[in-house]
């Protein structure tokens, strides 16, 4: 014996034939009606024909006054117009069924008209614009200042940066006697027979004002292109003899 398959269901079709509207509202008007009793009056639909056969017939949209008085606080304009959006002959037709808990599922027609539903910007829906907008909590607000702000620029060095280098050229750059940096020449000297002017300072942490002072006194200025801007010390105080030196002798 073949049993039923559970999924296989009847369905009503005796609504088949029902042309049906599928109206866009705008959100407070879901609201109110998601709200309302099932049993309740939400709205009622009025058709003004139109002299000219050409333009469609003029379709408005008004809430009853049992919806509106759900929420009386909350401003509602009740006119509305129901402006064609598309109609059955540019779109495929669609069908609508419906179900109810577990009774047998029922087709309740085709959509012949996509429509839209507009406020009538009459004073009531004036009202209603200036009421959302007050609830409406700014993002943005201007307070007045007391006190002058002081505009920062950008720097490339900041002032303890400045007074931090400052510092450390001070503590680098003590002044010595001219007998201590006398030796400290020597001892340079004795490593190497050519320093630029610039290699003595970083050696001896003197000022080149200082340093050329005291080698216009025991050293010599190198005019020669392969030690060109050079110091050497004068010959009375080399420890060492010179090519030319040694073949005189």
């Amino acid at each position: 014996m073949s049993q039923e398959n559970p999924k296989k269901r009847k369905m009503d079709m005796s609504k088949a034939s029902r042309g049906i509207w599928l109206v866009k509202v705008p959100n407070y008007v879901a609201k109110i009606w998601d709200k309302s009793p099932s049993d309740m009056q939400v709205a009622t639909l009025r058709m003004e024909s139109s002299m000219d056969a050409v333009e469609p017939a003029k379709v408005k949209l008004l809430l009853s006054d049992q919806v509106i008085n759900l929420d009386p606080e909350k401003m509602i304009t009740s006119e509305h117009e129901l402006k064609l959006s598309k109609s059955a002959r540019a779109t495929q037709l669609t069908g609508i069924f419906s179900t109810v808990n577990d009774e047998e599922p029922a087709m309740e027609g085709w959509i012949t008209h996509k429509m839209e539903c507009h406020p009538v910007c009459n004073a009531q829906y004036f009202m209603m614009k200036q009421q959302s907008l007050k609830s409406i909590k700014q993002q943005r607000t201007a307070e007045p200042l007391n006190n002058i702000v002081k505009n920062f620029k950008p720097v490339s060095s900041h002032i303890h940066n400045r007074e931090d280098s400052k510092r450390k050229k001070d503590a680098g750059c003590r002044s010595l006697s001219k007998e201590a940096i006398m030796e400290l020449l020597f001892q340079a000297f004795e490593k190497h027979q050519y320093y630029s002017l610039k290699d003595l300072a970083f050696i001896t942490k003197q000022s080149i004002f200082v340093l050329k002072t005291i080698l216009k006194d025991i050293g010599d200025y190198s005019k020669n292109p392969a030690h060109k801007q050079m110091w050497e010390l004068k010959e009375e105080y080399r420890h060492y003899q010179t090519p030319d030196s040694g073949k005189s002798k």
